[in-house]
């Protein structure tokens, strides 16, 4: 039960920044490669391509990516940067690409992009069960695509979300994880819970040392797992995090700077203040003005 209860506290962090990122996926284009060699695509969006027939190299030159894709593989690209793809063997059949775009806006969506490497690659020859589900449902999207019926935008957005979730389960089950982030770090238990810790009560005030003791570990060797999986440490994330959480409130509520203040877990408007410039460059005040501004 104890580890039952472990993996519901892990999935409860991801589920609950997930669901408030509002992610809304939809069907950019379907490239039809048979008559082009190349095709461009800009930085407003994240970006899923779904590859069909033929062998194709996706790159950028703003990122390190320059890979050789096959028939059925996925690329999800969260970080918005140009890349293009073109087309290097089409085996005499129909080379096309379905993209699907989504957006990682605000302060959640910003956490998930943040969470994740720049592009993720799924290899259509792989085992687990991400293997078998990735391909049933990028046969849902082509099977919208090709017979549109009532809520077909609404079934492509749902099937769209799903492909992302795969896409970073199967990240998540590769051997080897290069990019330290607190989506990685939730597959360590102990740092699972610090996470859970600091995420479902931002307002305590929580220091290594308590942190340490919750999860039954000494203060040296939790920092140090702590830095090795996130890639920073516990209290610059718990920071880092509270000025989101500020942020949104300054954003979508009338809550006073000191309201915001208790909420996150500062002991004086002063202090909080303080913390804000030091992470956006001006005040709460001026943010939310420059917020108001930018809605009217």
């Amino acid at each position: 039960m104890e580890n039952e209860h472990e993996v519901s506290k892990l999935t409860d962090i991801f589920f609950d920044i997930y669901k408030n990122a509002k992610i809304l996926g939809k069907i950019y284009q379907v490239e039809n490669y048979k008559n082009k060699n190349i095709v461009f695509l800009d930085n407003n969006y994240s970006y899923i391509h779904i590859f069909q027939g033929g062998s194709f190299k996706i790159k950028s030159n703003e990122q390190k990516l320059n890979e050789t894709v096959h028939e059925g593989d996925v690329i999800v690209i969260p970080s918005r940067f140009k890349h293009s793809i073109e087309i290097i063997e089409d085996k005499a059949v129909e080379p096309v690409v379905i993209t699907c775009v989504f957006q990682l806006d605000g302060v959640y969506g910003q956490t998930i992009a943040e969470g994740l490497p720049n592009y993720i690659l799924v290899p259509s020859h792989q085992n687990g069960k991400v293997a078998e589900w990735i391909p049933m449902t990028v046969a849902a999207i082509k099977l919208e695509l090709d017979q549109p019926s009532l809520g077909s935008q609404v079934m492509l957005s749902s099937v769209i979300d799903l492909l992302l979730v795969w896409s970073i389960r199967f990240w998540l089950n590769k051997e080897t994880l290069n990019h330290k982030s607190w989506i990685s770090a939730l597959q360590n238990p102990t740092i699972s819970k610090a996470l859970f810790l600091m995420h479902s009560n931002p307002a305590k005030e929580w220091t290594v040392e308590t942190l340490a003791k919750e999860t039954n570990q000494s203060k040296s060797k939790f920092s140090k797992s702590f830095i090795e999986l996130v890639g920073t440490t516990p209290i610059n994330y718990l920071k880092h995090w509270r000025m989101k959480l500020a942020n949104q409130y300054l954003i979508e509520t009338n809550k006073s700077i000191s309201q915001i203040s208790d909420l996150v877990g500062y002991s004086s408007p002063a202090a909080f203040t303080r913390s804000f410039i030091q992470t956006f460059g001006y005040s709460p005040r001026k943010f939310r003005e420059i917020s108001e501004t930018k809605t009217k």
